[in-house]
């Protein structure tokens, strides 16, 4: 029996608690105080992962570095004018479904014909919604494309084959703009009261084919750009131009 190292007169006895003579054993075989054998408290990594990231939708500016001055204006002329004709997409196929609906509705369950008024806008809509379509198509570069072939091609030969084929899309379509003017000169005036006339529908032909025309002019200006400036254009992500 002995004393406890304070003076205090107290019998000093064996613990009561093993673990803390593990401890203390530990520490004196290793000659290290314990405090400084635990590890320091690591900083964790930010919980947001990095696809959180705010993602920067296709088309935007920083998508082509690269672009210079020429061609980042046009593309965002090019941008513009594909945001109306998307409105105006969704607005005429709107209008198509919900004069439809309306149409069926009334004649199959109240009874009530709604005329022939319906019909002249899910026509006149149809065919506007069909030509549009393939403006905005053309708009994404998904009109004509030739996958199979240009992924075996190198950046430059790409290029390339892409600016033949803007060429040939342009051909296409002054065709279709020439054989839209001929049919507004050749449809005849129905009979009897239409909301939208035979005319006024043929008039989309030409319309549409000139605007496929505006946007496959504007991206081979940017790839004519890209060949001169011998520069590598971005991959076109398949969710947007």
């Amino acid at each position: 029996m002995s004393e406890s190292a304070d003076g205090d007169g107290s019998q000093g006895g064996p613990s009561d608690d093993p673990s803390a003579e593990h401890d203390d054993g530990d520490a004196a075989v290793s000659g290290v105080p314990i405090e400084s054998t635990v590890p320091p408290t690591r900083r964790q990594p930010s919980a947001l992962p990095e696809a959180a990231a705010p993602a920067v939708a296709a088309g935007d500016p920083v998508d082509f570095p690269d672009d210079s001055r020429l061609a980042r204006w046009v593309r965002s002329a090019d941008r513009v004018l594909g945001h109306v004709e998307q409105a105006a997409l969704f607005a005429l196929l709107g209008a198509v479904v919900l004069t439809a609906a309306a149409a069926a509705l009334s004649e199959r369950v109240l009874g009530v014909p709604l005329g022939r008024w319906w019909f002249d806008i899910v026509r006149g809509g149809t065919f506007s919604v069909a030509m549009l379509g393939a403006v905005f198509a053309t708009h994404q570069r998904r009109h004509l494309a030739m996958d199979l072939v240009s992924r075996r091609l190198a950046p430059r030969s790409r290029l390339g084959l892409r600016i033949v084929l803007a060429l040939f899309t342009m051909f296409v379509a002054a065709l279709l703009v020439r054989s839209g003017l001929h049919q507004l000169d050749t449809v005849g005036e129905e009979g009897g009261d239409h909301l939208i006339s035979t005319h006024s529908i043929v008039t989309f032909m030409p319309v549409g084919a000139v605007l496929i025309i505006a946007h496959t002019l504007i991206h081979m200006v940017i790839d004519i750009d890209y060949v001169v400036r011998r520069k590598h254009p971005p991959e076109r992500a398949r969710s947007g131009h």
